[in-house]
């Protein structure tokens, strides 16, 4: 995941706001102030993590159950992604262009907790799809997480340790 400057949130949220419009929703206060949330996160969130940094940074308090709900509609508008493996929520890495991918594709460090989204544009995607079509398959959307460490927690490990990982 990576981290947002005040520019590049303005332009996510201006992204959001004008998607939510075309696709006949809206954005309203507490969705944006979720998906900022999300966006300023250094790591997925679960449901209640967004329901405690709503409550500290809003008046007004906000229950889980309404987080669920504008993580459902964030989710349905391609702004937001679930973490099936670890029931988290993250902000879609392609803040301003959306997300358009066939195959959300997340590596997941379980040692520091970092998710890079990666983009489908490989090869080898593209012929897996190729093939899984060729069957007679329609793929819907589908997600990929795997899980692992990450470079620099693994340049951290003891050499005895990195062995089993390669």
């Amino acid at each position: 995941m990576v981290r947002v400057n005040q520019h590049q949130l303005k332009k996510a949220i201006r992204y959001a706001d004008v998607r939510c419009s075309n696709l006949g929703g809206k954005l309203t206060e507490k969705r944006q102030q979720v998906l900022e949330i999300l966006l300023k996160a250094k790591k997925p969130l679960s449901a209640y993590e967004l329901t405690d940094q709503f409550n500290k940074v809003m008046d007004v308090p906000i229950l889980a159950m309404s987080v669920y709900r504008i993580l459902d509609f964030l989710e349905s508008v391609d702004l937001v992604h679930r973490l099936k493996s670890e029931n988290k929520f993250m902000a879609c890495s392609h803040k301003s262009e959306g997300c358009q991918h066939q195959l959300s594709m997340f590596l997941i460090c379980g040692s520091c907790n970092k998710v890079i989204e990666m983009n489908d544009a490989n090869d080898k995607i593209k012929a897996l799809f190729e093939q899984v079509e060729i069957l007679g398959f329609s793929p819907g959307e589908s997600q990929l997480e795997i899980s692992g460490v990450c470079c620099q927690c693994k340049a951290k490990l003891p050499k005895v340790n990195k062995r089993k990982l390669e």
